[in-house]
């Protein structure tokens, strides 16, 4: 058992930018069911997060959260990618966290993040993929959805609309101490 909370952090479009910033697809309608799909991207792990910056914000945000938190990164990203990734967070981020990586493309990469943040016990997740996201928030406390326009159409109780992971930090801390907001009212805790 941890002695701090489990926050999970998905790695594309939450700390790590998009390439050319684009955040492609909308992933509304997707289904829970059945296995990935290997295709040409799974074959070019290694070599398609080259030259990728950290999101705004992503870098000071992390460490703040990671001062308070157990910090784990879950990515989509294949096993291959691990050192490309490892690499990339200390020259990014100065820090190397706890870090998964999907080890199939057999499973899709909800599967695997629901998997990990419920084996995880996660308290929260950030994310950016709405289809991804509505899931996880059967399964932990919050989610914190990036704001992309890709997503705009997810709302939820649990989740929590943000432009940068810093932004979440009151409402981490919040969830953390519930006596500290009110324990038991019906308020929403939500991002200022």
């Amino acid at each position: 058992m941890p002695s701090r909370p489990v926050v999970t952090f998905d790695l594309d479009g939450v700390i790590c930018r998009p390439p050319f910033g684009i955040n492609p697809g909308r992933n509304q309608h997707k289904s829970r069911d059945g296995e990935g799909t290997r295709n040409i991207l799974w074959l070019t792990e290694r070599w398609r997060y080259v030259g990728r910056r950290p999101m705004p914000g992503a870098r000071q945000g992390f460490i703040e959260i990671a001062a308070h938190f157990e910090c784990h990164v879950l990515s989509a990203r294949a096993e291959v990618a691990r050192e490309a990734t490892e690499r990339w967070f200390e020259r990014y981020l100065g820090i190397v966290p706890a870090l998964h990586l999907r080890p199939s493309w057999k499973e899709t990469p909800a599967q695997y993040k629901v998997r990990m943040v419920r084996e995880l016990g996660a308290m929260a997740h950030f994310e950016d993929d709405p289809h991804t996201a509505e899931w996880v928030a059967e399964c932990t406390q919050a989610v914190f959805l990036v704001d992309w326009p890709r997503n705009d159409w997810l709302t939820g109780k649990n989740v929590h609309r943000i432009a940068s992971i810093r932004e979440a930090l009151p409402l981490l801390e919040a969830l953390e101490h519930p006596s500290a907001r009110g324990e038991g009212s019906d308020r929403d805790a939500s991002v200022e």
